[in-house]
C-alpha cells in the first residue's frame, strides 16, 4: 500500500512539472523566438514602437543599436535592440492588389457616409414613466414637502 502511494505522487509531481512545462514556459519560449526574429529583421526605414512608447522611423542598425529619428524634427535617438517593442510599418510583399482595391473602396465608403449634425442638441429620453405620472410624482413630493415644512413651524411654535 505505500509503494502504491509513494507511486502516485511521483506520478502528480511529473504530471504538474509537465502541466507548468506545457502552459508556462514553452509559450514564452515561443514569444521569445517571435521577438528575436522581429529585432533580427530590422531595417532601416522601418516605423517602430519602443518600449517606453516612443514611435520613430529606424535610421541605421548596428550590432546591438538601432538609431531612430523621432518627430519633425528628426532628432536623432539611440536605443539598444531589446528596446524595441513592435514594427509599425511592416510592408507585406505579398499583398494582394484585390486586397487593396478593396480596402481603397472602403475608405471611400466611409468618406461618402452622411456626417452626423454636430449642432444638434441631444435631449435625454424618459425611460419608463409618462408626462402624466411625472407630473404626479412632482405634486406628491410637493405635498409632503410642505407637510414636513408644516410639522416644523408647529413645533417651533410650541
Amino acid at each position: 500500500m505505500r509503494g502504491n502511494a509513494q507511486a502516485i505522487n511521483l506520478i502528480l509531481i511529473v504530471v504538474f512539472i509537465a502541466v507548468i512545462y506545457f502552459l508556462m514556459i514553452r509559450p514564452q519560449k515561443k514569444r521569445d523566438k517571435e521577438t528575436k526574429a522581429m529585432r533580427d529583421a530590422l531595417k532601416p526605414g522601418d516605423e517602430i514602437l519602443t518600449i517606453g512608447g516612443i514611435k520613430g522611423k529606424i535610421v541605421r542598425i548596428k550590432e546591438d543599436t538601432v538609431t531612430i529619428a523621432v518627430g519633425a524634427d528628426k532628432v536623432k535617438l539611440e536605443f539598444v535592440k531589446s528596446a524595441i517593442g513592435t514594427v509599425l510599418d511592416k510592408k507585406a510583399d505579398n499583398a494582394e492588389p484585390k486586397k487593396e482595391k478593396s480596402q481603397k473602396a472602403i475608405i471611400e465608403e466611409e468618406d461618402n457616409a452622411p456626417k452626423p449634425d454636430r449642432n444638434k442638441k441631444v435631449r435625454p429620453k424618459k425611460l419608463n414613466k409618462d408626462e402624466k405620472q411625472d407630473k404626479e410624482a412632482k405634486k406628491e413630493v410637493k405635498k409632503e414637502i410642505k407637510k414636513e415644512e408644516s410639522k416644523k413651524e408647529s413645533k417651533e411654535e410650541k
